[in-house]
């Protein structure tokens, strides 16, 4: 086995002349071996830093000699540091990799620790697989309801291929970050609010942004349709079938990625995923039910936006904001909106947010003529406003749990950290900051701000102005762009 023990033995001389632990002189005992010690102490206690950076700098020198076996590099882990064989991680299944080691299992107490958190990383990642299959099962059971519901295209149809299409991009856009949402779960528990530090906080922005950048990386090979996207055959459950496969095939190449670290970005979140313990703080009874749900809960919205934008019928679906008091009921609502929005709609799009009326809409396509002097309805009976598909069944039972409220609040909020202004705000998935609140994100992460993408307007005179002046083919943000965008001044 080759690769250079100078460089090894330098960076510990160095360490020891900085007054660091030396991981290969501890024992098993005291704070090394103490359940009731926080994991920064014990993993302090160990050096198990310097022995993790020890281990990365020997594994990029590494290359197997003649007669020897090729080891992966959760194998040359174990090895180095006197753990058990056959310690494979990239292996989703039962293996080795996802059992728990005592200090006496490895030469050194650091070894037991480093390798136990490689555990709980290959744990995570089997039970997220479980909960994609989990989430698979049951989307794909309630797939023949939204469809008829969010009137999805039947699958002969013209749109059908545009929906799978759209699909496909909803999946890739939600892969990294469900992965990431789903990884930090224990950022909340009650283990590691004990001691948290900066330092941590610092390590799980690594991690949550090379999560879900190189998810997204990896999902190009696996979701993206392509010029010709492979054609769904079938019912839309079928579709969705499909679907996830991919979405599962990509958590494969994930785990094997992340435990083949031959790039600096792989190493840097190694690094940060491990040390000081961090992965000793997460939760040892993952439910995989539990992590479906938050999987459901954020592949659902944008799948209704799918729906939305491929009805034969749609334009646009955008968000109204009235400025009316959240009076629901039938004798108590305003009528201002009148001929505008039928009273059917209103049932179904109203929604109330932070005290104030809005409406998920669409504008119909046919029956109706606008004018920016005089607006008219011809005929009278065709609002010139829809309520968008499904929201009737948006009560928060149905569909991962989402709500009205829930589409609104993201919409809203993205509109105002765009300064008021409609696609000007992308959120900032790694940041976990409570300033920046983060216990929105982790507690209900689809209310964030900007997380579903839709146009909000707020007055009924700049929707008739993009109806009469513009195209939503030319403004991504009509039916609500401002008019003189719309139609400039001469």
């Amino acid at each position: 086995m080759r690769f250079s023990i100078v460089a090894v033995w330098l960076s510990s001389a160095t360490a020891l002349a900085a007054g660091v632990v030396d991981w290969k002189t501890v024992k098993c005992q005291g704070t090394v071996i103490d359940a009731k010690a926080l994991p920064d102490k014990r993993w302090a206690a160990a050096g198990a830093t310097e022995a993790l950076n020890e281990v990365l700098k020997a594994w990029k020198e590494y290359d197997s000699g003649p007669n020897e076996v090729k080891f992966e590099f959760s194998q040359f882990a174990s090895w180095y540091l006197g753990g058990p064989e056959m310690w494979r991680c990239t292996q989703l299944l039962d293996v080795p990799c996802s059992t728990s080691l005592t200090c006496e299992d490895t030469k050194y107490p650091a070894g037991h620790l480093i390798l136990n958190s490689f555990s709980k990383m290959h744990q995570f990642h089997r039970r997220y697989f479980e909960a994609l299959d989990q989430a698979q099962m049951d989307i794909q059971s309630e797939m023949g309801l939204f469809a008829e519901k969010f009137s999805v295209p039947l699958a002969e149809s013209d749109s059908s291929a545009r929906m799978q299409r759209i699909m496909l991009n909803v999946i890739y856009g939600v892969v990294g970050i469900a992965q990431a949402y789903t990884n930090n779960i224990f950022v909340y528990s009650t283990l590691f609010q004990t001691f948290l530090t900066q330092t941590m906080r610092s390590q799980i922005t690594t991690t949550s942004s090379y999560t879900i950048f190189t998810s997204w990386a990896i999902g190009k090979d696996f979701l993206l349709p392509g010029a010709s996207p492979k054609p769904a055959y079938g019912t839309f459950s079928a579709m969705m079938g499909d679907v996830f496969d991919s979405w599962k095939a990509a958590e494969v190449e994930y785990l094997k990625r992340i435990f083949t670290p031959r790039d600096d970005a792989t190493i840097k979140f190694l690094t940060a995923a491990l040390d000081n313990g961090l992965m000793s703080a997460t939760p040892d009874d993952i439910d995989f039910r539990e992590m479906s749900k938050v999987i459901k809960k954020l592949f659902y919205p944008n799948l209704m936006l799918a729906a939305w934008e491929t009805v034969p019928s749609a334009r646009r679906p955008f968000v109204l904001q009235t400025g009316l008091p959240c009076k629901m009921g039938k004798t108590e609502r305003d009528d201002s909106l009148w001929p505008f929005l039928s009273a059917d709609s209103h049932e179904r799009a109203a929604a109330c947010y932070n005290g104030a009326l809005f409406y998920l809409l669409d504008i119909r396509n046919e029956g109706v003529d606008l004018s920016i002097g005089h607006p008219s309805i011809r005929p009278s009976e065709n609002n010139p406003f829809s309520a968008l598909f499904g929201t009737e069944t948006m009560d928060g039972k149905q569909w991962g749990g989402v709500t009205k409220e829930d589409i609104v609040a993201a919409v809203y909020g993205g509109w105002v950290e765009g300064g008021r202004m409609n696609n000007n705000f992308n959120m900032n998935y790694t940041n976990i900051q409570p300033s920046e609140g983060s216990s929105l994100w982790f507690g209900n992460g689809i209310r964030v701000p900007g997380f579903v993408k839709m146009p909000l307007c707020n007055n009924i005179y700049t929707i008739i102005g993009n109806v009469e002046f513009g195209k939503p083919e030319t403004n991504p943000s009509w039916p609500c762009a401002s008019l003189p965008v719309i139609k400039p001044s001469r």
